[in-house]
């Protein structure tokens, strides 16, 4: 696979000079210093703006997560994909990708670098921000002795993957950012969908989202998790796939 080292090392340097990754690591740093502690001090500033306002029970640990949770599968991934929904865009717009492959890069390279470099960069702002959620929650709350909780935030991770691997068949197809962005909500809108009519209810990726609680409180089993997982790692697959095929095929 002819340049991809030296792509993958472009791509990285890039993403530090353009502050992309900067942004990225910002949110989901903020998302994990702050989940833990919305859900310890919320009750009581609430009840601080609001005198008559009662709150009937006391935030526990499993709160703190169901903030991480929410936080992350909404605005953190929403702002992943943002951010990456300009991988090709630029340089389309800039006509890189022509004198590129004239000099012998490989377009497959192209793809795999691109998907490589925003994999990991995205891997350390999630599990960064674990990483602060776990810590604050422990700093917190006495009792955090909560099953499955790396299990349940593993299966997150790997929504992520998917979420790329679409995005990068938007890229591909489109040349504008926005489009290729309304894409990847277009796609992912339809997988929810699926979700929710029986018989793939069960199956559903975003079941991995949605069910990361109940997944930590012991409500649902972790054998629940395997065949979404397993979806979730194909599609990823299938979509890496499709977007170097397309990319192959593509007029730069």
């Amino acid at each position: 696979m002819s340049g991809y080292p030296a792509f993958v090392k472009k791509e990285f340097i890039e993403n530090i000079k353009n502050h992309r990754f900067l942004i990225m690591f910002a949110v989901f740093l903020v998302f994990g210093m702050m989940s833990a502690f919305l859900a310890k001090f919320t009750p009581e500033i609430l009840s601080a703006l609001a005198a008559d306002m009662e709150m009937n029970s006391e935030p526990v640990a499993l709160d703190a997560w169901k903030q991480f949770y929410k936080n992350i599968s909404g605005v953190g991934f929403s702002a992943f994909i943002i951010l990456y929904g300009s991988c090709l865009s630029g340089e389309y717009s800039k006509g890189t990708l022509v004198l590129m492959v004239t000099k012998g890069l490989s377009r497959k390279a192209i793809i795999l670098a691109k998907y490589t470099v925003a994999a990991v960069l995205m891997t350390i702002s999630y599990w960064v921000s674990y990483a602060f959620t776990y810590g604050y929650t422990g700093v917190l709350w006495v009792d955090t002795k909560l099953p499955n909780a790396a299990l349940a935030a593993l299966a997150l991770w790997v929504v992520g993957f998917m979420y790329l691997s679409i995005l990068m068949i938007g890229c591909v197809l489109f040349r504008q950012t926005f489009t290729s962005i309304l894409f990847t909500g277009g796609i992912a809108a339809v997988i929810s969908l699926l979700g929710i009519i029986e018989p793939f209810a069960k199956f559903s990726p975003f079941n991995l989202t949605t069910q990361n609680i109940d997944l930590i409180s012991g409500i649902a089993a972790p054998s629940d998790f395997i065949l979404p997982t397993l979806i979730s790692v194909i599609i990823s697959i299938m979509g890496l796939l499709i977007a170097i095929k397309l990319f192959n095929t593509k007029e730069l």
